[in-house]
């Protein structure tokens, strides 16, 4: 039996896992569109990109996926994986350019250059963030709102942004399996990774707060460690991240 949240995903998503140059494309113009028009962060100045394309250079040894909205037919979401490039493994992967990361603990962890993969440009256009009733809103019925709905509003905006980065996560999955990357870096505020922490999605840091648009951290985990956590913990996460089961690690894979 499907649980209410996931029945929710599959009434309102669709990921699709960007393997054209046109929907590659897709993913280039909605990073331009959040990061350029709507959040203007310094360094993706408009006039930069003439094409309205947002690119890099680690998009080349990139998975990308798109969040589809299936009601509009609209891609409203991307987010991608950056994978090691097998024939130059040194070659640092994004999270390398801004900061170190505690080898110490990664070697620890026994973690494979080859089935590593950091997570990033993870991006929802504004108007869909606000979207009443279609992006899993946890929110009040329409009508008239009492002092106390009107204080939970926070609140709201806090599951909006844990259900879609809940959505945008279950593409990393699916991403990682057909990739063979079992480890995500990533390079994150530490209030998005308490917010993944509540469903069970917790990263570990692996290095010092930085200033880069923002106050950002590195972090770490292991793919099967959130999978088995959530399953045991958090059914409903799970079933979303793994699209019931669909997507799993190959170790954890039954006949």
């Amino acid at each position: 039996m499907m649980s209410e949240l996931y029945d929710a995903y599959q009434k309102y998503f669709e990921i699709i896992i960007a393997e054209t140059p046109e929907q590659r494309e897709i993913a280039y113009q909605i990073r331009y569109h959040v990061l350029c028009q709507e959040q203007r962060i310094p360094g993706f100045d408009q006039s930069s990109y003439p094409e309205k394309l947002e690119k890099d250079d680690f998009d080349d040894r990139a998975m990308h996926a798109l969040l589809k909205h299936r009601s509009s037919g609209n891609y409203i979401g991307t987010i991608r994986i950056v994978l090691p490039d097998p024939s130059a493994l040194d070659k640092p992967f994004p999270v390398e350019s801004y900061t170190h990361l505690d080898t110490e603990y990664l070697k620890n962890q026994n973690v494979s250059r080859l089935q590593t993969a950091e997570i990033s440009r993870a991006l929802v256009i504004k108007e869909f963030q606000r979207r009443k009733g279609d992006l899993l809103y946890q929110e009040t019925d329409e009508g008239e709102t009492s002092s106390e709905d009107k204080s939970s509003t926070k609140q709201n905006d806090r599951r909006v942004t844990a259900n879609i980065s809940l959505i945008l996560m279950a593409a990393v999955v699916q991403m990682s399996v057909k990739s063979n990357a079992e480890n995500w870096l990533s390079f994150i505020n530490p209030a998005l990774n308490r917010l993944l922490s509540y469903s069970g999605m917790e990263f570990t840091p692996i290095g010092p707060l930085v200033e880069c648009h923002g106050i950002r951290r590195p972090y770490f985990a292991k793919m099967t460690d959130i999978l088995d956590k959530t399953h045991s913990e958090y059914q409903d996460v799970w079933e979303i991240l793994t699209d019931q089961g669909k997507y799993l690690p190959a170790k954890t894979r039954t006949c």
